[in-house]
């Protein structure tokens, strides 16, 4: 059981990793795709290849998990991770298209890989909890850690690659290694129909149950907490995801940086979660943070997000320091948003608000380059500070109704609920009382 453990992580880890380099392959392109053939696409063109790839993320996690219920996590993670491996290749070939179709080919498949990327993050939680109960926390951290190396990775060697084999080279190696996440998406599937768990065999009798969750009603039941809590790791992402597309961009102009030290600097906001997660997640479960912890903590992680933005749009200090400060304070914020989420949703709606959260973290980075991008770059960092003191509203308000709730939770209860309580108890006992007397004159006239 531990060696077959330990390969399912392995395989879930480097699925994770491929997901994201393939992810952030277009990242560090923008100079590129926007004044080289086959492409030479607008401004308005490369940030609708962002919002496409992220869209789609809008619904399908919830889909996703839907699906998951009913035929099983690990399948339907390596469904759509053979989705995700079209859209790479479809990427990969977009290169070699000509001129006039190059940009759809693109286009096309950075769709399908959006549609695939969340469920993909997303669905190993269904088959990896069961089986890591021990130590959940900390290989959350571990897991989140090894995925950000994949971006990490794409900022440091995607200029390299361009460099020495141009475009085609700079998209096509990121588009096989994301497909060959397809392959230990397969091996961890097999690794889990084959090994024998008793939770896992009860999880597959309660999803009848568990889809019902997933109705317009049960919506009306997820506490106010929760929607706090989801607007302020929306604006995490939002504040930072985005930037990820126009900072290289902006580093260039502003700072008169080349290419390949751009892209290094843009490696933090990643690089710090791959740094910070493990030992992070591992702090908060041995310290036992509460709710109302975790969530002062987000919103003052989040707060140097803006500042940060703001003084990379419009300060001239060297932005090494100010990239640095961004994604450490983006680190602590990304891995409180997964730390937190089953303690501000009820434990019968945790499915629903996992799929509610994996939706709504995409919704800014999906909208905002399309529709609020100006092409000026410092404003563009400008309306994503705006975002990030959106969220630190958000979290100070979770802050307060969480403990509002720990104080309603430790009031006594009063006198008339009490005697409410024990009236009902008492009304239990006679009504098993007289089922009782009536199941002994029953025997005895029989």
């Amino acid at each position: 059981m531990g060696g077959s453990r330990l390969l399912l992580a392995g395989c879930v880890a480097y699925g994770l990793f491929a997901n994201h380099w393939s992810r952030d392959s277009l990242g560090a392109l923008e100079v590129p795709l926007e004044s080289r053939s086959p492409y030479q696409l607008t401004v308005r063109q490369y940030h609708s290849l962002t919002s496409i790839f992220f869209i789609p993320n809008l619904i399908v996690p919830i889909v996703a998990g839907v699906i998951a219920q009913r035929y099983g996590a690990s399948k339907t993670y390596a469904a759509f991770f053979a989705l995700a491996t079209v859209g790479n290749l479809l990427v990969g070939l977009s290169v070699l298209a000509g001129q006039e179709s190059a940009f759809s080919v693109l286009m096309g498949g950075r769709l399908l890989m959006g549609l695939a990327y969340e469920a993909v993050d997303m669905l190993p939680i269904g088959f990896m909890a069961p089986r890591f109960e021990d130590s959940w926390s900390t290989t959350v951290g571990m897991l989140n850690g090894i995925n950000r190396l994949g971006s990490v990775l794409n900022f440091l060697l995607e200029p390299v690659l361009y460099r020495t084999g141009g475009l085609t080279l700079a998209l096509f190696l990121p588009s096989l290694v994301g497909a060959s996440g397809f392959l230990t998406a397969l091996i961890a599937y097999r690794i889990d129909t084959t090994t024998s768990r008793t939770a896992s065999t009860e999880n597959q009798e309660e999803a009848p149950t568990a889809r019902i969750l997933f109705t317009r009603e049960s919506v009306g039941h997820v506490p106010y907490l929760f929607w706090l809590y989801l607007l302020g790791g929306a604006c995490v992402y939002g504040a930072v995801v985005p930037f990820w597309f126009v900072g290289a961009k902006h580093l260039q102009l502003k700072f008169g940086l080349p290419l390949e030290a751009a892209d290094a600097l843009l490696l933090f906001p990643e690089g710090m979660i791959a740094v910070i997660a493990p030992p992070f997640g591992l702090l908060i479960d041995r310290q036992h943070w509460s709710l109302s912890k975790r969530l002062k903590v987000s919103a003052a992680s989040l707060a140097l997000i803006p500042l940060s933005l703001l003084c990379l749009a419009w300060l001239p200090l060297w932005p090494i320091f100010v990239t640095l400060a961004l994604g450490t304070a983006y680190a602590l914020a990304q891995n409180l948003v997964w730390a937190s989420i089953t303690l501000v949703s009820p434990s019968p709606l945790l499915n629903l608000c996992s799929g509610l959260t994996g939706s709504g973290l995409n919704v800014l980075p999906s909208f905002v380059p399309l529709l609020l991008f100006t092409g000026d770059t410092s404003i563009d960092l400008t309306i994503l500070a705006a975002i990030g003191g959106l969220g630190v509203v958000a979290y100070l308000l979770a802050v307060r109704e969480s403990l509002s709730r720990n104080r309603t939770e430790d009031a006594p209860a009063a006198p008339c609920q009490a005697q409410s309580c024990m009236m009902e108890s008492m009304e239990m006992t006679h009504g098993s009382s007289r089922v009782q007397e009536a199941s002994r004159k029953s025997v005895d006239s029989s």
